[in-house]
């Protein structure tokens, strides 16, 4: 007997169902694009439970026809396309025909629907991979989806799926994203009982990313757009430094229909080139409008990709726009401040216009001038060398310095150290914090005014929900009402120095941390973010004083050579080394120190 076999109908459906439904918030995608193309222009979704339990999308599209009830839970039903032209030409987000059937095979499911031209809607209710039901229903225009007991009948798909929290902030950000790219479209999202967010129709964009990310964000947006050979790039990206740590603001649409492509990405990063910080990545949305013909929808089952003609044409457009759009603010921001000063010129620069320019500064100007033409080097490599594999550094030390008020030089006995102020510091607190929190003993700093901060509704969920594990390093987080939050003490080490800024930057920081990795993981994290955050900055003057009560502090630590990320905190150059690059060192140089001194070195 032969080992192949044709699967029946029962378990294709489930197969092809795992191409759509992977989690709550794949089901919430598709139901949310249903409404669009149905041309809803408001919706709103509900999920208990993160979405395991129950998704209820409701919107005031069209609605569905009576006579095509039967037929819209089924496989491959569509009323998208006819024939192979609709094909290449579709203009709506989804014509696989495999939504409503793959998830109406992977739950329980329930729609009630009333077309535009209709009296009286309909009811169709279908258990987990059975044959639905058909009845007469009323409701205004519209159609409404209800989706229970997911992965019921697969134990192994539902045992797979995050916690609610996790699940729950997936379809936050599948919600979001729609809105923020279709803010003609008002969106409300309910979890749990409890409002999210909830988006007016027909918003500008800034006030959109208001209602979604706070003021912080929406105050800072680019809008621009250009149109070249009939494709319009258009959207809004914000001004540097604002900026994430990953890439979740970033947001594309082809014809407002989202996608990811890291061609675009990358083309929107390389536009704000050194604007931002390695590591921080645009926060943006753009969309790309242009022939449906020119548009492949059908390349992946989820349709989170598209293939598009003449793609790398597109991607070098959207970088040169967001160039332009960058560099156009720049411009008005810099002609601006030049009125302002214009405008209220300073008391010092008046003096510096009636006693004319010093003598010492056009020397030094007219110096940098002829460096900067003249000076070519032509040396040996030198390289510095990382302290990892020495287990004590020992020796009579001199402080050098400081230079750029960022590396402090040191001699130790025949070797030139170089410290990097920042990393060694770094490297300090780390070990302070994890020895005071196995002990206990946080040193705590109330701030005199507290300080309320405004996130968006599923970062300060997420911040509140880390509340206990903050507060055992020293930090006081409580709920203030509306999307902010209230901070009241900082540990010492971090709050001696704080500014909104920092505190607001170690929030960001602080979102980035995987919420599902282990207790002690975690804490570890939030331990290397903290002291980070707490660290002697780079630019930061010191004194000798500082310098040798860094080192006394930097010798007494573990792990001392790297900072907690990683990075070298300590490099040295030997004499010997020195010698080589500078030609002091080979039979020639024997020779002239012999000459000189009359015996070898």
């Amino acid at each position: 007997m032969g080992k192949i076999e044709v699967l029946d109908n029962s378990l294709i459906s489930l197969i092809s169902a795992g191409e759509v439904v992977e989690n709550p918030a794949s089901i919430v995608k598709e139901l949310i694009e249903n409404s669009l193309d149905a041309n809803a222009t408001s919706i709103t979704i509900e999920i208990e439970s993160g979405g395991i339990e129950r998704i209820n999308v409701s919107d005031n599209g069209e609605g569905i026809l009576k006579e095509d009830a039967p037929l819209c839970a089924l496989r491959h039903s569509t009323s998208k396309i006819r024939t192979k032209e609709d094909i290449e030409s579709v203009r709506t987000y989804g014509f696989r025909g495999e939504a409503l059937a793959s998830i109406a095979s992977m739950a329980n499911v329930v729609i009630t629907s009333r077309h535009i031209d209709e009296q009286v809607g309909s009811r169709i209710e279908s258990k987990a991979g059975g044959i639905p039901s058909v009845s007469d229903a009323a409701r205004p225009a519209g159609t409404t989806v209800t989706v229970t007991n997911l992965f019921e009948n697969v134990p192994a798909r539902r045992k797979h799926l995050s916690n609610p929290r996790v699940e729950s902030h997936r379809v936050y950000e599948t919600v979001a994203g729609h809105a923020i790219i279709r803010n003609d479209v008002g969106f409300r999202l309910i979890r749990d009982g409890n409002l999210a967010f909830e988006c007016p129709p027909n918003q500008t964009p800034r006030d959109r990313v208001l209602c979604l990310w706070g003021s912080d964000i929406a105050k800072h947006l680019i809008d621009f757009q250009h149109e070249e050979n009939g494709v319009v790039i258009s959207g809004f990206v914000a001004k540097p430094p604002i900026s994430r740590g990953n890439r979740g603001r970033e947001y594309f649409s082809v014809r407002k229909r989202p996608i990811t492509d890291d061609r675009l990405s990358l083309a929107v990063e390389q536009a704000y080139s050194t604007l931002l910080m390695k590591g921080r990545f645009p926060v943006c949305c753009i969309d790309i409008g242009l022939d449906p013909k020119m548009v492949d929808a059908n390349v992946h089952p989820t349709k989170r990709e598209v293939r598009v003609q003449d793609i790398d044409k597109i991607v070098t457009m959207m970088r040169e726009a967001v160039e332009r759009a960058i560099g156009k603010a720049s411009y008005q921001e810099g002609k601006q401040n030049t009125l302002e000063r214009r405008r209220a010129p300073s008391e010092s620069a008046t003096e510096t216009g009636k006693q004319g320019v010093s003598p010492t500064s056009m020397g030094i100007s007219a110096q940098q001038k002829t460096v900067s033409e003249q000076l070519v080097l032509d040396s040996q490599k030198l390289e510095p060398d990382i302290l990892e594999t020495m287990d004590e550094i020992q020796g009579a030390f001199r402080i050098l310095g400081q230079f750029q008020n960022l590396y402090l030089l040191v001699e130790l006995d025949d070797n030139l150290l170089l410290i990097d102020q920042h990393a060694a510091h770094e490297r300090i607190l780390y070990e302070q914090l994890k020895s005071r929190v196995q002990e206990n003993r946080i040193p705590i700093q109330e701030l005199l005014e507290p300080l309320v901060l405004e996130l968006s509704p599923p970062d300060k969920e997420r911040i509140l929900d880390i509340s206990h594990e903050l507060h055992e390093l020293g930090f006081s987080v409580g709920n203030f009402g509306g999307n902010e939050i209230l901070v009241s003490t900082l540990p010492d080490v971090f709050g001696s120095r704080a500014t909104r800024e920092d505190i607001l930057a170690f929030v960001d920081r602080l979102l980035e941390i995987d919420l599902d990795s282990a207790r002690q993981g975690f804490m570890d994290s939030v331990m290397r973010i903290t002291a980070c955050h707490s660290a002697i900055r780079a630019g930061q003057g010191l004194n000798n004083q500082q310098i040798s009560n860094l080192l006394t502090e930097l010798l007494r630590t573990p792990n001392k050579f790297n900072c907690c990320h990683g990075r070298p905190s300590i490099l040295y150059l030997s004499k010997k080394s020195l010698d080589k690059a500078f030609g002091r060192t080979g039979p020639e140089a024997i020779a002239r120190f012999i000459q000189r001194h009359g015996h070898p070195p």
